[in-house]
């Protein structure tokens, strides 16, 4: 099936889920063989998944001896038979295999949960369009998840309409994707850290990019010292350190690790001060430079961090203007309104000059 390529690699996992093409989509399931026990329990356990109207897919599925999942279920499955043992051995003859549920180190968990469940391991992650070139990531949209396959291509078990396909990635409404902790993958491959705007990825010791450099330099415009090595890219002791001092003074969980809600915190804390110089501002000091909204459709949302991964602080509407801050590289504006710091698309939001 994966020819040289070891199990629980990305390369692996990518050429088994090739190898499922063609076999159906069953609710709640994660590479269960097709049977009329299993889809009665299904039924029961899921009604409105299992309607009378698809009874007789169900059955043809049944009649083929083929193996089931749902989206996420395919990963889970991988997972739970030690890399697909067995599993291809029992397609149309039955043959059985084990499939041993939450084995191997990967949860019980839905699209969105296994979504939040590989970034809260540290596992890299971003938006779609920094998607690296690499084979077995899993790809997420709302309530979804695929898998890379090379090639701009992805297996997605996608629905029962459609069973597990292969699909062209740019023809998706994918919006994110994200290494899976249960897969190993090769250990120089792009996009390189140093590409992650800051609140894109999650931040722990060990790591390095320009996002870590940001995160340093914010901390010091903060005032908290980093008298050794200073905004070097590295989360080093010092930086984690540094970062439970903050995590610390903000009430947050002094993990020193940079997440979401440190990062809009740190978002806040940014405001406070920039709000709090500007009451003292010497008269040489230029204009605040300030962003329009440019939104032709109505109100546009503010977000907590530089993307919609990130919580609804409010919304804006057209031609409203707020004190610029600072851009990400993935072109959302930093802004200040209302005295707290929030975020814009770039596609709502226009620089204007003072």
């Amino acid at each position: 099936m994966a020819g040289k390529n070891p199990p629980f690699s990305g390369d692996h996992f990518a050429d088994f889920c090739e190898s499922m093409v063609g076999q159906p989509y069953w609710y709640g399931t994660a590479l269960y063989p097709c049977t009329r026990s299993l889809l009665a329990r299904k039924r029961k356990q899921y009604p409105a998944h299992y309607a009378s109207s698809r009874q007789s897919g169900y059955e043809k599925d049944v009649g083929k001896k083929s193996i089931c999942a749902d989206c996420v279920g395919g990963i889970k499955g991988y997972c739970w038979t030690g890399g697909g043992v067995g599993v291809l051995e029992s397609l149309g003859t039955g043959k059985p295999f084990e499939n041993r549920y939450a084995s191997h180190g990967c949860p019980d968990r839905s699209a969105n949960g296994m979504f939040s469940y590989s970034k809260s391991k540290g596992m890299a992650w971003g938006e779609i369009s920094t998607l690296p070139n690499l084979r077995g990531l899993a790809l997420h949209r709302d309530g979804h998840m695929g898998f890379t396959v090379g090639d701009g291509y992805a297996v997605e078990w996608r629905g029962f309409r459609y069973g597990c396909v292969k699909t062209k990635i740019a023809r998706r409404d994918w919006t994110h994707w994200c290494k899976l902790p249960f897969l190993t993958y090769p250990a120089s491959e792009p996009p390189p850290q140093e590409e992650f705007a800051l609140g894109a990825r999650l931040l722990r010791r060990g790591m390095r990019g320009k996002d870590v450099v940001l995160l340093q330099q914010a901390l010091l415009d903060l005032q908290y010292s980093l008298p050794r090595f200073g905004a070097d890219g590295d989360f080093g002791g010092e930086t984690e350190q540094t970062l439970i001092r903050f995590q610390k003074a903000r009430r947050l969980s002094p993990d020193g690790v940079y997440g979401e809600s440190t990062h809009i915190a740190l978002m806040a804390a940014l405001g406070d001060q920039s709000a709090a110089s500007g009451q003292d501002e010497p008269a040489e000091t230029p204009k605040k430079r300030l962003l329009r909204v440019v939104s032709q459709g109505g109100t546009v949302n503010l977000r907590a961090g530089n993307g919609t991964q990130y919580p609804r602080t409010g919304t804006a509407f057209p031609g409203m203007e707020m004190e610029w801050i600072a851009t990400a590289e993935n072109g959302w504006h930093a802004a200040l309104t209302g005295g707290k710091v929030v975020w814009i698309s770039g596609k709502y939001a226009a620089r204007i000059k003072t």
